[in-house]
Formats: C-alpha cells, structure tokens, sequence
C-alpha cells in the first residue's frame, strides 16, 4: 500500500512542477491555456489514482490467490500423507490376508490328510487282512454293487454267520470290490 501511495504523490508532484516550469519559464501565457493545464494536470492525477487502486486491488486479489494456492498445497499434502498411511495399512492387511490364507490352506490340508487316514483304515477289509478265520476250504467272492450279504450267503449256500465270522465281520455293511472268503461246504 506504500509503494502506491509515494508513485501517487510522486506524480502529482511531478505534474506540479512541470505546471510551475511553464510559468517561470517565459512569457505569462492566457489564463485559458493555464485553465487547461491545471484540468489536464488533474485528470493526470485523477487517473493515477484510478491506477494506484487498480493497483492495489490487484496486489490484494494476488495475495488471496497466494494463500488460497497456499491451503490448497497444504491440503495436498496432508492427502498425500493419508493416502500413504492408507497404501501401508493396505499391504499390511494384504500380507496379513496371506497369511490367514496360507493358515487356513494348512489346516485344510492337515484336516484332508486325517480324513484320508481315517477312510482308508475304515476301508480296509479285515478279509483282507490275513486271510478267512478257520479251518477248510474258502471260496473267493468280489462284491459287486447291488449285493447284499443275504443274497451272497444263499448263493453259496451257507448262512449270513458263517460268511460274518470266516471274515471277521462286525455287521453287513459291504464295499462294492470287497473280497469275501465264503466256507465251503461239505
């Protein structure tokens, strides 16, 4: 605001002065042509006033476009910081996520793995483990799906409690493919 009002005093200054030169200069001019001179001399200064607050109208907007440039930066910024926070936050819970995955994956696998232990004891066929129990001869039979121990047992000819005890059967559940050893009899 200064700098505008010594530029407004310098030139009505100079105005003055130059209006003062020309009559201690020479010969006493017409009043009407002085008359001019002092309208002219402030319509100059009327239009550097005009200049000095376009000036210093334009050195206020400059000044809130700084500070509003100013807040946006900082704004940035800070966005800038969240946006990182956020992007680490991210890849923890992704690595996190991994984990658990890889967790669950292993749990899986060791709940399969103790499945497939347990349906491979189930199955197996305690005929097959060793042989029939008792003395004589046996017939081999592969169970064949459909078959049931009833119809097994009159096909050969001899009863479900033979074919149960010459193969260590707890009860007649069967498995399609399932060797039974069948007593023949005499």
């Amino acid at each position: 605001m200064t700098k505008q009002v010594i530029i407004s005093f310098c030139a009505a200054g100079a105005i003055a002065f130059l209006a003062g030169c020309e009559n201690m200069g020479g010969p006493s001019r017409s009043s009407g042509y002085q008359r001019q001179q002092i309208d002219a001399s402030k319509a100059q200064s009327d239009q550097v006033s005009q200049l000095s607050a376009t000036v210093v109208s334009l050195t206020n907007t400059n000044n809130e476009v700084i500070k509003t440039v100013n807040d946006l930066n900082q704004k940035i910024a800070a966005l800038e910081q969240r946006n990182a926070a956020l992007e680490k936050s991210l890849g923890a819970m992704q690595q996190q996520l991994s984990a658990q995955r890889q967790e669950y994956q292993t749990s899986i696998n060791k709940m399969i793995d103790q499945v497939s232990r347990e349906v491979s004891k189930a199955s197996v066929s305690p005929a097959s483990s060793g042989g029939p129990v008792g003395t004589g001869e046996f017939f081999e039979h592969k169970v064949e799906s459909g078959q049931t121990l009833g119809a097994i047992a009159k096909a050969y000819n001899v009863s479900v409690q033979d074919i149960m005890s010459a193969n260590k059967m707890k009860d007649t559940n069967l498995r399609v493919g399932q060797t039974l050893y069948i007593p023949k009899k005499k």
